[in-house]
Order: structure tokens, then sequence, then C-alpha cells
């Protein structure tokens, strides 16, 4: 769905599974519910707890990677046949080590020129190497097995606490289709799904690790919006407090804030929302393909007449600094979300593109704000965090744009 360049396939798609992402889902759905109190109170609480009584400094870039990729992993193919990459630390860091070999700039050839790409590999020329194309069937290996478990488990409930949610919905729709349409596609539907699986999971552990390792060194630049955040969440909930039974005995503990009481705190909101803002993962530009239609002309801004099929792109970066929309743009400021008036706020929101807007939206958006939100509260109604090592914290000039160090090394300290 994600490089599907028409619109009528890109929609078709997008409904088969739009659904299950919607906000009324994720905050009604038993998975999410078992997935969230699984994985914050048995595999992340414990896991910071040492970290805070050993004093150990931890690479939280690495470790929200990791939070990431269990939470999108474990809606997708369910709770067994995810990841465990909050405790697996030894794989965790071949996964992601193979995953930063992808991203090279030698993807250049597959984004753009495909097909040249293609001839000269086929004349011998390798524009590719090797040691990438290792990565990327290791990483696609991995997808598949995934796949492959969460298959299984369908027709085994018992080997899953949860349902594969999104692998299920989207292996019936296309079943559904291919019945209704007759289809004679010969491409396997087991690698249309995984296709698809693989840029959810990328997608889904890629930008919420990186958004919720920035919202971590933003406030450990503040400890007073650290009390005032935890003065928040404790005041509206105590459920997040770590006991250290907790890691074993998950069926007395008690139940964590419903996703919907934590999506009406307005501090923790804002902490979210200005982070997404100021340090958004994909400040990079985001092509679109103006439609051919002589009859009606493509009108951008004050460009007018622009002819079908161009590529043309706006910027989250570029949108983010706007000086009407967001006064002293470059400044990490959470309060402009909790003081502006209504039309000020309307404003924000209208140049506030961390997702995209439209049809070609980021499907997954719920699922992060949810996500993220949960595991600030869980981190800052126990913890504190101060810098140890921020040294190339600020984000480098591409698509994606994780720290220039690719790390953030902080120090955790238990609140009594």
């Amino acid at each position: 769905m994600f490089s599907t360049t028409e619109r009528e396939p890109h929609s078709v798609r997008k409904r088969m599974i739009s659904n299950v992402y919607s906000k009324s889902y994720l905050q009604s759905s038993p998975e999410v519910h078992e997935i969230s109190h699984s994985l914050i109170r048995k595999r992340l609480l414990p896991l910071l707890n040492i970290f805070a009584e050993t004093e150990r400094s931890v690479d939280v870039l690495e470790l929200n990677h990791a939070i990431a990729m269990d939470f999108i992993c474990a809606y997708l193919f369910g709770l067994s046949s995810g990841t465990n990459f909050i405790q697996d630390a030894k794989y965790r860091k071949h996964w992601l080590d193979q995953y930063k070999r992808r991203k090279s700039p030698h993807t250049f050839w597959t984004a753009e020129l495909p097909a040249l790409r293609s001839l000269l590999e086929k004349i011998g020329i390798m524009v590719i190497p090797a040691y990438i194309k290792s990565a990327n069937r290791e990483i696609e290996r991995s997808c598949y097995n995934m796949c492959q478990s969460a298959e299984d488990s369908i027709y085994k409930a018992e080997a899953n606490p949860t349902s594969p949610v999104v692998y299920k919905q989207l292996s019936q729709s296309l079943e559904k289709t291919h019945a209704e349409s007759g289809n004679t596609d010969s491409y396997p539907k087991s690698l249309k799904v995984a296709s698809e699986m693989l840029d959810h999971l990328a997608a889904g552990q890629e930008t919420t690790g990186i958004t919720l390792t920035y919202v971590m060194y933003c406030l450990s630049q503040r400890p007073a919006l650290q009390f005032a955040l935890r003065e928040e969440l404790v005041t509206f909930s105590s459920s997040l407090r770590f006991q250290s039974t907790s890691a074993t005995d998950t069926v007395s503990a008690p139940d964590l804030p419903s996703a919907r009481s934590l999506d009406a705190l307005p501090l923790l909101h804002a902490v979210l929302m200005e982070t997404l803002r100021l340090h958004t993962a994909i400040p990079g530009p985001q092509p679109r393909l103006t439609p051919h239609n002589p009859a009606i002309p493509t009108k951008l801004g004050e460009y007018g007449s622009i002819p079908g099929g161009v590529r043309v792109s706006a910027l989250g970066y570029t949108l983010h600094r706007s000086e009407k929309a967001f006064p002293e743009p470059e400044q990490w400021k959470p309060e402009r979300w909790l003081n502006a008036e209504k039309d000020q706020k309307e404003e924000m929101l209208r140049w506030f593109w961390a997702f995209g807007s439209g049809g070609r939206m980021c499907i997954g958006s719920n699922f992060a704000m949810m996500e993220m939100k949960l595991v600030l509260a869980a981190i800052y109604v126990n913890f504190t965090t101060a810098i140890v090592d921020d040294a190339g914290i600020e984000q480098a000039d591409r698509y994606t744009a994780s720290p220039v160090s690719k790390k953030l090394i902080l120090r955790l300290t238990r609140v009594s």
C-alpha cells in the first residue's frame, strides 16, 4: 500500500484494513488491552526498574525501537508470533543493525530507477552492495516467518493469547476479494500479505522509536515538566505504578488505564504533539503525483496548470516551522497546545503534518498515538530521566530522521 502509485488500488487496499486501525476499534479492542498489559507489566517496567536500581545508563533510542517493534508486531501477528525485542537484547541489536544497513544512499536505485537498476544488474553491474541485499533478505525472512506463525495461530487459538489482528484482517479480505472477482493473479497471497506486513512493521517501529526518544530527550531537560506530567498521570490513575510482583503476577495487577482516558490528558497530549511537530520522525518530502485531468488542471498555491504525472511534495519539516501557526517555531513549547485560543489551535492543526493527511495519511497514526501515550505514562509515573550523553542528538538530514549519533543515553531514577 505504501508504494502504490495509483489512487484506486491504494484505496482498495487501505479499506481492507483501515477499520482495525481506527481509534474507536483500538480503544475497545481486547487484543490491544492484552498486548498493552503484557508488554508494559511483564516486559518494560521490570526492565526499566533494573536499570534504575543498578544505576545503569541506557540507550533509549535502541530501547524505544524495541518497545515500538514489540507493540506493532504483537498487533500485526499476535503476542506469541511477534517479537520480544524488549527482553531479547542480543537479537534486537542484530536485527536493528541489519535494518540500519538497508537504509543507505544505495536505496536510491530501487526507489527512483528500478528499471535501470534491473538492467544494469542483468549485464553484471551490481549497484546494490551484497551486504544490503543480505540484510534485506534477513529482514524479509523474519517478517515472513512471523506471518507463517500468525497463520498457524489462527487455527490454534490456545497458541496465541491475542489474535493476529492486522494479518488476519488483510488475509481474509484478500481471500474474499479474490473469490468475488474471480482473480487469476498468480502472485501468491502469502507474499502479498507479507509485503504489506513488512511495511507496517518497518514504519511502526522506526518512527515511533524516534518520536519516543525525542520526547524523553526534551523532558529530560525540564525536570519541572516531568513533575507536572507525573502529577497529571498520578492524579488521574495510580494503576501504572510498578510493583515488583507485577512481572510475574499480571493477573492480580490492576488494569492499565484505558486508551480513551489516557487520550484525554491535556499535558501528555501537548508534550507528544509538540515533539511530533518539532522533531517529526519523517520530516522529508512526501511525494504525490498530479492527476491526469486536462479539464481540471492542478493548482498548488501560486502554481497553476501543473500537468498530470508531475511529482510534487510537501515536507512536515517546513510546514511545522510556519511562524504564523507556530510562533517561535524552533522552540519546544508544549504549552502552545495548552494555551492556544480556538482559532490558533485550529490553525496549528491545519499545519500539523506529522502523519500526513487525506487518503495517503499514515494508516497507523491512531495506533502510534495510543501506544506512545501509554509508554510515556508508564515511564514517567515511575521514573525520572536525566541526560548522560546527548552528543549527536540533532536529527539527520534525511527522509526518516533519527539522531545523527543513532543514540541517546539517559539515566532513570525510580520515583519513591
